[in-house]
């Protein structure tokens, strides 16, 4: 054979077999950068490529390789941390918000969302759309792309909420006017009455010429002045107490403990939950004992204003747990019977009563202090099973 053709086919022969050895390197490389990526779309770091007992071009690719590793993982960290900030400043604030993709499913939202809809999930709108309706939500919708995707951002806030604290807040201005001018009004004039009553009753007043039944005229005038100054002193404090609600000193308290204290005052057995045993609030416990006395005082009432014996045992319960958002609620229930439509819809207006002896502040007085507290006291009537429940809830 000629040597040249030998020549030219050795010298192929080598280029072949470095080309074989160059494809698989280059094989092997590619696997790497592609397991690099697969890993760390499945979020998984723990990986490290060695970089010991290597050749020379094996440890400079594993090293930059390691290097993208580092930077993308510390990419990542960052991310998630800035989500989990954002999502904190979501769910710190009152108003609530969904993001809602175009198939109606919820891809996120706030604990605010929740708590408005009163729903412990959110997965479709289809959950909440009623509710969406409720004329006391006002709603905000947006559209935005998330990802390449369109979607709607519903912003959902309370209105009552703000238009209750915007009415209790002008009746406290307009009621501490009331409240000073009718007492510097009335306070001379029930002393001044007292006064004449007592020289009235006097010996010396009974000498004098006028006859008995000029006598009995004034002091009868007398008396009616007195008494008409007296009730509307009390109707003044009763104002004052709805309006000068003590500025809470709240502190850690076992509730338990406290709800047994609460019914050792009522004249009346009361069933105790507390769920867990050591559940804590953080209070001040003399003011919400004064909200806990007053709805079983009103409990204890509703059984003793009853025409006829109940069907069932006559039942107070106290009932301590937490919800969703770790606020501490307080359910007192009875089965006494339901408070009216026309009734339930006034009683936490100051001075509404339909007790011949009530003042009328009670629940209004009590639902101020939750207002101050942070909390608030509401309303329920389960109409199946004839039992109503006031709700304390200590944020």
């Amino acid at each position: 054979m000629d040597i040249n053709k030998v020549i030219i086919i050795v010298l192929l022969l080598v280029a072949v077999v470095g080309y074989v050895r160059l494809y698989r390197h280059y094989r092997r490389n590619i696997k790497k950068v592609r397991f690099l990526f697969d890993a760390i779309d499945n979020g998984d770091f723990s990986f490290n490529f060695p970089t010991e007992k290597r050749n020379k071009e094996d440890n400079i690719l594993h090293q930059s390789l390691n290097r993208i590793k580092l930077f993308l993982q510390h990419t990542r960290e960052e991310q998630m941390k800035r989500e989990k900030y954002y999502e904190q400043i979501l769910n710190a604030v009152d108003t609530g918000i969904m993001v809602v993709d175009s198939h109606d499913n919820i891809l996120q939202h706030n604990q605010a969302a929740l708590r408005l809809l009163d729903a412990d999930v959110l997965t479709h709108i289809n959950q909440v759309r009623e509710k969406l309706k409720d004329e006391h939500l006002a709603k905000h919708e947006t559209q935005a792309m998330l990802k390449g995707k369109h979607v709607r951002i519903i912003v959902l806030s309370d209105v009552s909420h703000e238009l209750s604290n915007q009415e209790v807040d002008s009746w406290i201005k307009l009621i501490r006017v009331l409240t000073h001018e009718i007492m510097n009004t009335i306070t001379p004039v029930t002393s001044l009455s007292e006064t004449l009553l007592k020289e009235l009753n006097s010996e010396e007043l009974y000498t004098a010429k006028s006859s008995s039944a000029e006598q009995a005229k004034l002091k009868q005038g007398l008396e009616t002045i007195h008494k008409t100054g007296t009730e509307l002193l009390a109707f003044v404090n009763n104002y004052r107490r709805f309006t000068h609600v003590p500025q809470p000193q709240p502190a850690l308290f076992y509730v338990e403990p406290f709800l047994e204290r609460m019914a050792m005052l009522c004249n009346h057995e009361v069933e105790i939950e507390a769920a867990p045993k050591d559940l804590l609030a953080y209070a001040d416990e003399s003011l919400i004992s004064h909200v806990v006395t007053n709805l079983l005082k009103n409990a204890v009432e509703a059984f003793n204003g009853l025409q006829s014996e109940p069907t069932t045992k006559a039942s107070i319960r106290l009932h301590a747990y937490t919800n969703e958002q770790e606020a501490v609620i307080i359910d007192v229930s009875n089965n006494a019977g339901l408070i009216p439509d026309d009734i339930a819809s006034h009683i936490f207006i100051p001075f509404f009563t339909t007790k011949p002896e009530g003042s009328g502040i009670g629940l209004s007085l009590s639902r101020q202090i939750m207002r101050v507290s942070g909390g608030s006291l509401s309303l329920s009537q389960d109409k199946t099973h004839g039992i109503t429940t006031f709700r304390i809830v200590i944020q």
